[in-house]
């Protein structure tokens, strides 16, 4: 059976609707880019064992902390998306160090997925459950609540963010009403270019990417896998649906689709649809990174959304 393809004036709303994500986008850019221009530095620590803010020893570090939040987010039956969520806050909060160890490390990626659980999520997540998944056994309840308070004092949170995910499932839906793709072939799609994009979390290099140019690339990267689009033309479609909503070219995400064809082929099981391994370090290309990142998907955030359940 074929998704019926959409009227020109079903379309053009459709085109509206995404612009606005587009410009929401644009909107969260530019608040970060304040942020980044205010923040101050908020890690202090007396630990002897401090050490310097490396790339690869941030990636090791972060590389675990990205699995253990899949592994947890499964486990509680939240939103995988809120791995994102929670790896946007990490992110950000650590960028603003000169420094870290990997006690602190562990702490600061406790809070912020506590934080993105607690506001972002259900709420079904108790300091005390994360005390006890902890390595480090001098973590308290008390160090996550402090940490908490200093990444709400330190980064802006009144900005919405739109994940991936969420410019996959659009690109992924127009590309079959646009075409006369098969109900098979578009669940095909989406389940690869959200493997993708769940993929791409691990990537630091990705992760500073805008979530539209990430989802573009991975459905790029999908359909081309799959062979999706049967006729030349739908193919050209979307990549010039691409170059207009994301105000970029589309050889410009060229090297994104690259890279996530990079780590999809090191998988050791491709038909898995969640990311399950640490990957290794490779080198990126310094000029293609973006500098742009954006701001959570919460609300505005006080002191008293730490408190436990």
């Amino acid at each position: 059976m074929a998704i019926p393809i959409l009227g020109s004036q079903e379309y053009a709303a459709t085109m509206r609707m995404f612009q606005q994500m587009i410009e929401m986008e644009n909107r969260t850019c530019e608040a970060l880019a304040k942020e980044q221009a205010t923040i101050r530095n908020p890690c202090n620590s007396n630990d002897d064992t401090v050490v310097s803010s490396s790339s690869s020893v941030i990636n090791s570090w972060r590389e675990r902390v990205v699995q253990w939040f899949y592994d947890l987010i499964d486990h509680l039956g939240e939103n995988r998306e809120l791995t994102f969520i929670a790896m946007n806050v990490l992110d950000r909060y650590t960028g603003c160090c000169s420094s870290s160890n990997e006690r602190l490390y562990e702490l600061q990626a406790m809070s912020a997925l506590f934080l993105a659980v607690r506001i972002g999520g259900t709420g079904n997540l108790a300091l005390s459950q994360l005390v006890s998944m902890s390595r480090q056994p001098s973590i308290q309840e008390k160090d996550i609540m402090a940490m908490g308070k200093l990444m709400i004092a330190s980064l802006m949170w009144d900005q919405r963010l739109l994940t991936p995910a969420d410019f996959v499932r659009f690109f992924v839906d127009e590309m079959a009403r646009s075409t006369s793709m098969t109900q098979e072939l578009h669940g095909a799609l989406m389940d690869s270019s959200m493997y993708l994009v769940e993929l791409a979390v691990f990537d630091l290099s990705l992760a500073r990417k805008r979530p539209s140019n990430v989802a573009a690339a991975a459905v790029m990267a999908a359909t081309n896998r799959l062979q999706a689009c049967h006729h030349p033309e739908a193919k050209a479609d979307l990549a010039s649906s691409v170059r207009y909503l994301t105000s970029s070219k589309f050889g410009d995400l060229s090297p994104l689709q690259r890279r996530l064809e990079l780590l999809s082929r090191q998988m050791p099981d491709e038909t898995s649809d969640r990311p399950h391994i640490i990957l290794d370090e490779h080198e990126e290309d310094k000029a293609s990174v973006y500098s742009s990142t954006v701001l959570p998907l919460l609300p505005m955030v006080s002191d008293s959304d730490l408190t436990t359940l």
